[in-house]
């Protein structure tokens, strides 16, 4: 099913696509053994791969953030979990102006921006994230504590991976759907 004409909304394909790429992320985020008691957060490489697939209008694209932001709500380990209705959209946001600017981030024919747009997008989430975390918690009564640079280093390992866990599915989702860069 294509788009629908004149901003009706997402087709079917196009939701069906969203459920299942946070479905993945959300297994992926249950199942992966937490790195020194931090789970990454693999929803937000699959939403970054859904606005970079089917393009939403913006508000679509909100939708999709806070479905996410549920997704990983009921999925995090984290004792302020509430912090993913903030973080998720801005992700989300980051992502979706990526995707929006006219960058070409190509050698020959084949398209980086995936990539990018989930390095990018996963900074900003988990950035917003610690960084709310720290003001509403962590580290009131302890400026000078490790555990901000420890969550800084879990947040970069998580962009490294989504990084890469995007630019290898993204070709076989494209293929798979049809679509065009």
């Amino acid at each position: 099913l294509k788009r629908q004409v004149e901003n009706k909304g997402l087709s079917a394909t196009d939701v069906v696509l969203v459920g299942v790429l946070l479905a993945a992320g959300a297994v992926l985020r249950i199942f992966t053994p937490p790195f020194f008691g931090i789970t990454p957060n693999f929803v937000i490489v699959m939403y970054c791969l859904a606005i970079y697939l089917i393009k939403p209008r913006f508000i679509e694209m909100i939708g999709i953030s806070l479905v996410a932001a549920a997704v990983c709500h009921f999925t995090t380990k984290s004792v302020i979990p509430y912090i993913n209705f903030i973080s998720e959209p801005v992700g989300a946001i980051v992502a979706y102006l990526l995707v929006k600017s006219p960058l070409n981030l190509s050698i020959k024919k084949c398209s980086f921006k995936p990539a990018i747009v989930t390095l990018i997008g996963t900074l900003a989430s988990g950035l917003v994230y610690i960084t709310v975390q720290k003001f509403l918690l962590l580290f009131r009564n302890a400026p000078n504590s490790p555990a901000y640079t420890f969550l800084l280093t879990v947040v970069i390992t998580t962009a490294i991976a989504n990084t890469v866990i995007a630019q290898a599915v993204y070709y076989p989702i494209k293929t798979s759907l049809g679509k065009k860069d």
